[in-house]
Order: structure tokens, then sequence, then C-alpha cells
């Protein structure tokens, strides 16, 4: 037996591994009690805030456990020991519905007056729903589980200070079937493990040899669009990033499948399997590469229902690649019975376009941010929020600011925009104080006038609509109303949005496929093909927590990805436990969110956080002008100089993390004017790196991919 120990944000974890079972012990220190109104509630570092509509909100924590290889999660068993009694009487806080972000509420305070008023320890049972996932060929059992016992009747509440996770295992086929998925990148290995609440797990898995023929970036479209992919295809392979085109109809000729998303969809398992493909661009709306349609019901309020039969344009079912998201075969997909796949193996991305005009806008505009950026602004995301709620208040300032900075409000941690060293800019609905419910309300115009501005990522909280987001309606997207953001004055825009129903790709004036489609405005953004939603009076909610870690992994302190795909993807990720939460499993509002929420634009997109990024174009220089070539590289390379003046150049060669490689090349004493230098990279293995040239007070960067 082995036993691994660890402290995590001050929650101290020990692990150990029998045959058949995986345990993991939490341990439970300092709580806080937090007064609400005439309630309270108790929290603990790492736990997250949730119940059942009406009952006792409680804290919980996540499960995310690797199994070994080939095995499955059978049950769960949570082992309970030293409880510690909280002095004093409390009336825990009921827990309050999620609602849409476009829909009124209820307005009904909920509490469940049987269940305050019962004797027996609150919860029946600690944990949440077990659920069994796969992440990349690696097998997860996911749940989550809470330390807190409550009687309502008597207002006492304790914990228990040592909680022991015990999964019984089984050999099971499909986990043995998951395997093929294994990876041989070992950044997604990386990944897994990170995710992984015992890592050491993942030793006892197969390693996957590397492909012979690998390729990164699979894109699929009709055979009538192939020919516009070139400026996009030519880009990716200067950064080492090989492209493949597969159309539509040579997969519905070829794979097998009850319908086209399903061929599609075993098409990528495919490539995925044998290549290891990262990116999967799905090229044209969904007349010309159909999304798979999921089910989902949300029961919130006193009697509130929002129910979709088939009906949710979800990409995800492209990118989690375990199942076929119909396990019982009625032709309805992503139901709960079906196990639905939740943990993401690919990234994917999709080119809403309805014809080639379209498409030649959306591959220029994501070549052109990243090869040729506007310099200088990638430090300037612009926050907007809105009014959303009544009784109580409730603003999307509140949740935007989560955003920035570290926080770890409503029981996760996330890494956030760093405002030390970004300008960030706020527009931001305000109560007013008139009367308990007035606000000021930001004009669009004003909005237009902040994107106009030039801004490095746009975020945005509140209502909108099918064609109707960030108080623009379809109308308001030309090019006429943003005309600075042409890749010329300013960058093409990045956005996320919460917002409901604005992504629905399938619908006809789809207000995202607009901003993407004219030749300014956005090059990518996250959107939601139907509802988004939100908790009532708090700053948490199912949408909130997967824009919160997506741009916790775009500012991670360890290991920021800043590809537009995988950090979407890595979202969903860090999110799917939660869907197995008291009062979140059945009601579904976020599991809803993982199907509906989905990149609009190139999966493997670079956001660039900080003036510099993988096209290595930093140009701070009145003295000097270079051009580098050839570029891929096989060894020799030249770099053409202009010297405006007198002067000495140095070369310094960087990996991609900074670090120098090799010595520094100086020419000295040269003379002002033209300049053809012969460079040796010596050894450099294939990959990507920074060629720095300095001279006289100017600094000029160029990337160079070498292939050996």
């Amino acid at each position: 037996m082995r036993k691994f120990i660890l402290l995590l944000s001050g929650l101290i974890i020990s692990v150990a591994a029998f045959a058949g079972n995986i345990e993991r012990t939490y341990h439970f220190a300092n709580y806080s009690i937090q007064a609400k109104g005439s309630y309270q509630t108790i929290m603990f570092d790492g736990a997250k805030s949730a119940g059942i509509p009406g009952e006792p909100s409680l804290p919980y924590i996540q499960v995310v456990l690797m199994l070994p290889p080939g095995e499955s999660a059978e049950s769960m068993e949570v082992i309970r020991k030293n409880e510690v009694q909280i002095p004093g009487t409390f009336q825990l806080f009921p827990k309050q519905d999620v609602v849409p972000l476009s829909k009124p509420g209820t307005g009904k305070f909920l509490k469940n007056a049987s269940v305050y008023s019962g004797n027996a320890p609150y919860p029946k049972s600690p944990e949440g729903k077990l659920m069994m996932e796969y992440l990349n060929g690696f097998g997860f059992a996911l749940s989550t589980c809470t330390p807190v016992s409550y009687n309502p009747s008597t207002g006492q509440l304790s914990y228990y200070s040592d909680i022991t996770i015990r999964i019984h295992t089984r050999t099971d086929g499909k986990a043995t079937e998951c395997l093929k998925n294994l990876s041989s990148e070992k950044n997604v290995t990386e990944r897994v493990k990170r995710y992984a609440q015992n890592p050491e797990m993942a030793e006892s898995y197969p390693q996957k040899a590397s492909p012979k023929a690998a390729y990164q970036y699979l894109i699929i479209t009709p055979s009538q669009f192939q020919g516009g992919y070139t400026d996009l295809i030519n880009y990716y392979q200067t950064l080492g990033i090989i492209c493949q085109i597969a159309t539509t109809e040579s997969i519905a000729a070829g794979m097998s499948g009850v319908d086209l998303p399903e061929k599609i969809r075993n098409y990528i398992i495919q490539e995925y399997q044998i290549n290891s493909i990262d990116y999967v661009l799905l090229g044209g709306n969904d007349l010309l590469v159909p999304a798979r349609k999921a089910y989902d019901v949300v029961y919130y309020g006193t009697g509130g229902i929002e129910e979709e039969t088939n009906r949710i344009p979800a990409d995800i079912y492209y990118s989690s690649l375990d199942g076929n998201w119909d396990s019982n075969g009625n032709g309805i997909y992503g139901e709960v019975a079906d196990n639905t796949d939740l943990l993401p193996d690919v990234a994917v991305g999709r080119f809403p376009f309805a014809n080639a005009s379209e498409l030649a806008s959306m591959v220029h505009k994501s070549v052109s941010y990243q090869a040729n950026p506007v310099q200088g602004e990638f430090n300037k995301p612009l926050l907007a929020g809105e009014y959303l709620w009544s009784d109580p208040n409730t603003l999307g300032g509140d949740y935007m600011n989560l955003l920035v900075n570290e926080h770890s409000d409503n029981g996760y941690t996330t890494t956030g925009i760093p405002s030390a060293v970004n300008t960030i800019t706020t527009v931001y609905d305000t109560l007013t104080g008139v009367t308990s419910t007035s606000y000021w309300g930001w004009d669009p115009s004003l909005l237009v006038q902040k994107i106009n501005n030039g801004s490095s990522f746009i975020h945005h909280l509140g209502h909108a609509n099918y064609d109707y987001a960030l108080r623009l309606g379809f109308w308001d997207i030309t090019n006429a109303n943003f005309s600075q953001v042409d890749g010329i004055h300013h960058n093409y825009s990045l956005i996320y949005t919460q917002g409901c129903n604005c992504g629905g790709f399938d619908t006809t004036n789809c207000i995202a496929s607009q901003m993407l489609a004219i030749n300014n405005f956005a090059a990518a953004g996250v959107f939601n093909t139907r509802f988004g939603w939100f908790d009532q009076g708090t700053t948490d909610g199912p949408s909130e927590h997967l824009q919160r870690e997506f741009v916790s992994a775009l500012y991670d302190n360890t290991s920021p990805e800043h590809h537009f795909g995988i950090a979407h993807m890595i979202s969903k990720i860090k999110t799917a436990p939660w869907i197995g939460l008291p009062g979140e499993f059945e009601p579904g509002a976020q599991r809803w969110t993982h199907y509906d929420c989905t990149l609009l634009g190139d999966p493997a997109l670079y956001i660039q956080t900080e003036n510099s990024g993988p096209s290595g174009i930093q140009s701070i220089s009145a003295d000097a002008n270079l051009t580098v070539y050839p570029n891929p590289s096989a060894g020799t390379f030249y770099a053409d100089v202009t010297l405006t003046r007198p002067g000495t150049i140095t070369l310094r060669i960087e990996s991609m993390t900074g670090q120098a490689i090799g010595n520094p090349q100086t020419w000295e004493n040269l003379e002002a004017g033209f300049h053809h230098l012969s460079v040796n990279p010596g050894t450099l293995t294939s990959g990507i790196y920074f060629c720095r040239f300095e001279s006289n007070n100017s600094i000029l960067v160029r990337k160079l991919v070498v292939r050996r």
C-alpha cells in the first residue's frame, strides 16, 4: 500500500490505494459562519454552498479521483470520523433557485417547512451523485460531499473533521474501451494529472506511442468551402500546427452512424485515436455542419420548468468522445439516464458561416488577430454588467468583479485578470437609491464607444436573446458601427457572454454569428446556444462558474492556457464535478450550461493577455527593421536588418517560456543601413523559439520555427 499526503489551499488530504478500492481522506478544521439576513451559512475553504431549493444550504467539496486503468466506479462509501459540535444554534439559509437570465422568476422565497421542522440529522446522505467519467482515456469518479450535519428543529450544527471517500471499483469493458482515447501528447497527460486529486494513479496507465504521421488540427466542412481555409492552414503551419480538412460529404459516405452528427463524431474519434489531434473546427452553421441537439430539463421555483427535448445545440458532443450520448437508445441525446460524457477530450470550435464571404471574414480575423496584432492593447479588458434581478437586487457587475484577481467566493478559487498589470474598463449598471429597485443602466452607444477604443477581451453578463446581446440588436452589428475594430486601428474583439440564446447558430438572425461574419468586430467568442443561468441574489450560478474557470485557465499562475478552445474545454472539465451536487444533478442547470456554452471561432486561436504572444511580433523600435527567414528553418537562417544609425546588434534565442538557449551572438560596429546576417541556431531541436534582437534602444522579437 502506498500513501500520499498533500496540502492544498489549507485542506489536508491523505490518499491510499487498495486493490478494488480507491480512498481519499479529507480533513476539515477552519469554518466560518456568515449572517444572511436572519439566517446563517457555514463555509469551509474549497467548499461550495449547495442544496435542494427550499432546503438548508450546506458546504460541499469536489471528489475527483482517478481510477485504475480498465476499472469503473461501482459505488461510493463515505466514512465520517471525529464529529465537532459548533457552539450555538443556527437557522441555515434555504437554498434558492437558479433562474434563466432571460426569464422572470416566481418572486417567492423558498423554504421547505417540513424539512425545517424535522428532528432528524440533515442531510440524510452526505454525498452527491456519483458519476463515472473519462478524460482523454483516464477514468474518473466524480462526486461531492459535505462534512456538515444539521438538526433543523433544534438548530444544532456540527461537522466531521475527517471524511474518507472510498470508491469501490470493478473491471469494466467500457473503461477498457476508453483506453483507446489515451493521448500520446505529454501536455494532455499533464493536464489530466493536474485535474486529478490523486495524480499518482496516472503512472499505472499505459503510455501511448506517438503516431508516425500526426497532425494536430482537423477542419470539417462541406466540400464547396474547403478552399476557403488556405490562409488559416498556412498560418498555423508556420507555428508547427499541421491542419487537415475532411469534408462532410466524405464523412457521410465513409463513416458509420445513425445520422450525420454521429458520423462526424465517429470520424473525430477515429482521428483523435490515430493522430492525437488537439483541435477540431466545425466549418459552417447548423445547416452545413449539423449540431447534435441535446436534451435537458431544469426544475426551479414553485413549479418552474425549462425543458429542451433534442433542441439544445451542443457542440460538446463533438468534444467529449466517450459513449454515444444515447445509451438507452431512445433517440433522445444527453439525458441523465444516458450517462453522458461531461469531460471534453479535444478542443472544438465552430465557424458559424452561411456562405463563402462570411467564411473569408472569419478566417481573416482569426489569422490577423494572431499574426498581425495591434500592439499595446492586450492588457485592456472590458467588463460589462447589467441589472439582472429585483427582490433581491442582483447586479451583473458584482459577478464580473469576480473575474478580476484571485477569488475564493462561492467555495472555489479562481485566478482572475491581474489588476496590477491590466487597464480594466468597466461598464456596469448601478443602483441609484431613488427606490429599492431604481438603477442607472448604461446606454449601448457607450459600450460601442468603449469597444471602438480598443480592448483585449469583452466579458459580459446581462440579458440576451437570439438577435440581441450586449444591449445591441442584430441590426446594430455592422461594419460602420465598429469601424475602428478592423484589425488595423484596433484588434478584432474576443467576447465571452453569459446571456441567453445569443449563440443559437441554428436560428436565423443569430447575433453571435453576425458578430463573426462581418468584416469588423469579433474574431471569436463564447456564447450560449440556449439559456444562461444565474443564482438570484448572489454572485454565483452555473454560467458564472464556467466563465470564472475560463478566465482562470488564461491567467493560471503555474500553467496558463491561451488557446481559446483548450481554455474553454478546461472550464467545463473543472466545473463537471459540481453537476453531481444535491439539488443540481436532477434540476440540471449546470448540465444545461455544459451543453449550450459554445465556442464560436477558431479553437486554436491564441488569446493574448499581455503585449506579446505567439506571433512573436514585438517591435519597440525607432532604430531598426527586421525580417527573419526561412521560417520554418531546418538549420541556418538569415536576418535582414536595416539600422537607422550605427550600432551593435545582439541576438538571444529563447524558448517559448523565456529561457535563454545557448550563448548570444553579437555583430559589432555596424554602419547605418541594410545588413544581411547569417545565424546558426546550433543544436536546436524541432520546436518554436523566440529570436530577440537588441540594437541601440530597440528590441525586436521574431518567432522562429525549427524543423529538423
